[in-house]
């Protein structure tokens, strides 16, 4: 059909095509074209491609065809990815057909899904052909995570998953007919669904220890015996540190990525030098029903390695000599005191050290975490209740003033003194590698053991008599063979 002039006049904006077949689809392209008077060459175009579909016949009745076009030809529905291998955290957006097969022949059906968030909306076209019977697409949402521990027999943890940003879905669903180079569109339905918070639960693979055995870095872990195969994966790798941990780009690693199939609870890295020391990062990523990730950094410190640790501890007991002070140089200044001293090898090193409460201290500032490096080398820890330590161990330490005499010492600024129920001072080291933080093995010292007893002047001189009689006995009984033998 073209109208023009007189024609497009008479018709007023109603044209009909006649001697259509009916209950049948038609593809109906229109195109318009209007240059309004006045307008210095300036013409409006409009085109249109439409799927329509005949009326049938009255004087026949409806056949099984025209029932089932009385429904909606596809739907369309929303989900959470629960399956084997897919993450719940994520939504699934599925068209299937509902029309049968014989009565769509030629035909698609179209959804356009357009995802709703705060600041923008993310568009997504699905077809589905007519020898297709469903379709999905996977809509990956930034979500925020409440997660929360369960410890029975079993780790097992619960995930309040919630849209972050996106909170609302929306589609228009179309059928489409394609010949040569025109594309014919019905319109069948819109619908929207709000993305509602979601609740999982996962049984979580714990990490337990290590070990190193000839070679072999062997991990261990345990996991909790379940129907269904694991989905999760282990990742290790293992970089070869130099001496003095320096940061290097010309670094030997060794990696390996496990799966957790197997019934097995150790996953063991080959090769490991037992000579050197080692940054190893374990990750253990489970990806069903959503994606969790735990990692364990940490040094191997290898018994064979000739190496030095990275900082000691310094126990210090006198108050450092001041010439400006007014005491006199003869009395013995007290001030027992504990430092973390990086060792000079380290200088190019960043050294994390984390100390626990010591001596029952209770409180948010009860732990000290803190860093040495080549500018800062020591550091000395503050608000340690190290009397009582050390009373609380040996009551006749001579820092306890149980004995009356020249050993004793009193501490300056000391009038109240509480015992503790441990003596152990127990801290961990840390080393930055390639700017990740990497623990080495968490040690305990009985301070007690290390801060010296000063002896009475009596003492001494008795300690010195004795060993002047041990040199004469000895003596003696040296000279009597010697004499027997002459």
């Amino acid at each position: 059909m073209n109208l023009s002039g007189l024609l497009l006049l008479i018709t007023r904006g109603r044209y009909t095509v006649n001697f259509l077949r009916p209950a049948t689809w038609y593809g109906v392209a229109f195109y318009s074209e209007q240059k309004p008077h006045g307008d210095q060459g300036q013409t409006y175009l409009n085109f249109e491609e439409k799927l329509v579909r005949t009326l049938p016949s009255p004087e026949i009745s409806a056949d099984s065809e025209e029932q089932a076009l009385k429904v909606p030809p596809m739907e369309v529905t929303t989900r959470r990815m629960n399956e084997k291998g897919k993450s719940i955290e994520n939504l699934l957006v599925t068209i299937k057909w509902i029309l049968p097969r014989k009565y769509r022949t030629n035909l698609q059906a179209v959804a356009n899904i357009s995802l709703h968030c705060k600041d923008h909306i993310r568009y997504k076209e699905l077809k589905l052909a007519d020898e297709e019977s469903e379709k999905s697409v996977e809509v990956k949402l930034d979500n925020s995570f409440n997660i929360t521990e369960n410890r029975n027999s079993s780790r097992e943890i619960v995930a309040n998953i919630q849209p972050k940003n996106c909170h609302r879905i929306c589609w228009d669903t179309s059928l489409m007919a394609t010949f040569e180079n025109h594309h014919f569109g019905h319109a069948i339905s819109s619908d929207c669904r709000n993305i509602e918070p979601v609740t999982a639960k996962a049984n979580i693979r714990e990490y337990l220890s290590y070990d190193v055995n000839h070679g072999d870095l062997i991990i261990r872990t345990n996991a909790t015996e379940t129907d269904e195969m694991e989905d999760a994966i282990v990742d290790v790798k293992a970089i070869e540190l130099p001496d003095g941990a320096k940061n290097s780009t010309n670094t030997t690693q060794i990696s390996q990525i496990f799966g957790t199939n197997s019934s097995d609870p150790t996953f063991v890295l080959h090769n490991l030098n037992p000579q050197k020391w080692y940054a190893v990062e374990y990750i253990y990523l489970k990806r069903s029903p959503f994606n969790y990730v735990e990692s364990r950094r940490f040094i191997v410190e290898s018994r064979a390695s000739t190496a030095k640790p990275p900082f000691r501890v310094r126990f210090i007991t006198r108050e450092p000599k001041n010439n400006s002070t007014s005491i006199n140089s003869t009395e013995t200044v007290v001030r027992p005191r504990i430092l973390m001293v990086m060792d000079p090898a380290y200088k190019d090193a960043e050294i994390g050290i984390d100390v626990d409460p010591f001596c029952d201290a209770k409180g948010p500032n009860s732990s000290q975490h803190f860093w040495i490096t080549s500018q800062n080398p020591q550091h000395e820890l503050k608000g340690l209740n190290i009397l009582g330590a050390v009373c609380g161990e040996k009551p006749d330490h001579s820092l306890c003033g149980g004995k009356k005499d020249d050993s004793s010492h009193d501490v300056p600024g000391v009038t109240n003194r509480t015992t503790c129920s441990s003596p152990n001072l127990c801290y961990t080291g840390n080393l930055k590698i390639h700017e990740k933080v990497y623990s080495m093995e968490r040690r305990c010292v009985n301070v007690a053991n290390y801060f010296p007893i000063f002896e009475s002047e009596a003492e001494k001189a008795k300690q010195q008599s004795s060993k002047a009689n041990t040199f004469n006995s000895i003596f003696s009984l040296s000279l009597i063979p010697l004499i027997f033998l002459i």
